[in-house]
């Protein structure tokens, strides 16, 4: 392979930025006097023209792309804030949701508080409600150290919702009247007025209708929809009059002891945070 001469490219060039030079003062000399350029220098400025356009391409070609990329650069820094400002108004709009619904129960808590005056009641916090349990059992954070005793009915939201099946010192636990353990949630209840009662018993739930099932009821009475049920108080731990539900329709063809009833739960069951043990009316023998 033929070594390329490093010596006659620089003289080549040397003579071509001299002649570039010579025609550009000839071509300013011509101007001023007013004189039409020769051919010669016509073409020698359209090559030198040509050449430096050549030349001057690649560094065009940088330029635009440095440019590009700056403006990447500053697309994607402002990309990057909007992001930020983004997942900051998501965590907020999620923490005033939390605060939202708090706020919600703590004051079904207090309105719930101000209708169970006659009631000896223990307020305490839901602790634990493991999703595989959810709709079983919760735990609480009272237990025997501050009166808990096995049966005592708890209420949440306006109702009740289970009854304490296990106590520890400062712990107990819940079982919810919308678990499937029939024989742990029964409790007593009265449907309709003091004056003509009917009693029963909570056994099931029914998930479907969202639905206390109310069986070995005690009377042949026709119920409608809308009569109210309360806890009888006929049973352990379990004081009278504490809101249950209303009845929203009954079982078919089912009479007498194998009537089956369906009561709408007064309490809400999705979100419990705060709850009232009941220990014993302020009536009752202490």
């Amino acid at each position: 392979m033929k070594k390329i001469n490093l010596s006659k490219i620089i003289i080549i060039a040397l003579v071509m930025m001299i002649t570039a030079c010579v025609t550009i003062l000839i071509s300013v000399k011509n101007f001023r006097d007013k004189v039409k350029p020769s051919a010669m220098t016509v073409v020698i400025n359209d090559t030198v023209g040509t050449l430096d356009g050549i030349i001057g391409a690649p560094f065009e070609f940088a330029k635009d792309k440095a440019n590009d990329f700056n403006d990447l650069m500053t697309t994607y820094q402002q990309n990057a804030k909007l992001s930020k400002k983004i997942t900051k108004m998501t965590d907020d709009s999620n923490e005033l949701e939390a605060l939202k619904v708090e706020n919600e129960q703590l004051k079904a808590t207090l309105g719930m508080k101000n209708t169970l005056t006659n009631y000896e009641k223990i307020a305490s916090n839901v602790i634990v409600r493991s999703p595989n349990s959810w709709s079983d059992t919760m735990t609480i954070d009272k237990g025997s150290v501050d009166g808990i005793a096995d049966d005592m009915i708890v209420m949440s939201n306006g109702g009740i919702v289970g009854r304490i099946t296990q106590v520890n010192e400062t712990t107990a636990k819940v079982a919810l009247l919308t678990s499937d353990k029939s024989l742990e949630n029964k409790v007593p209840i009265r449907i309709g007025s003091l004056e003509n009662p009917a009693y029963g018993l909570i056994t099931g739930y029914d998930a479907h209708r969202n639905a206390f099932i109310i069986t070995q009821i005690s009377s042949d009475i026709k119920f409608t929809k809308g009569n109210e049920v309360k806890t009888s108080g006929l049973g352990g731990n379990s004081p009278a009059n504490l809101l249950v539900g209303e009845v929203i329709g009954e079982k078919e063809n089912t009479k007498s002891v194998d009537r089956e009833v369906y009561v709408k739960p007064a309490s809400k069951f999705d979100n419990m945070q705060f709850v009232f043990v009941i220990k014993r009316g302020l009536s009752e023998a202490q």
